[in-house]
């Protein structure tokens, strides 16, 4: 089966997301300053950035093996 890779990752990273979001709840995330402008913007706290990274690489893998596709770029 082929999936075309930007729809695998967006799969994947939602998935992620809610994993991470469930396991740290409010301490997920963390608001800073976007040093652009004077807005603020909303990134993973280090502990929640690296759960993401864990779970996205596994997540991914599983789907990719279990369900043998092929990407297109």
């Amino acid at each position: 089966m082929e999936i075309e890779n930007s729809r695998l990752l967006e799969c994947v990273c939602d998935i992620a997301s809610m994993i991470t979001h469930e396991k740290f709840g409010a301490r997920a995330t963390k608001e800073i300053q976007d040093g652009l402008s004077e807005s603020k913007c909303i990134v993973w706290t280090d502990d929640a950035q690296e759960c993401y990274n864990d779970m996205f690489d596994y997540i991914e893998t599983i789907i990719i093996n279990k369900l043998k596709l092929k990407i297109k770029q």
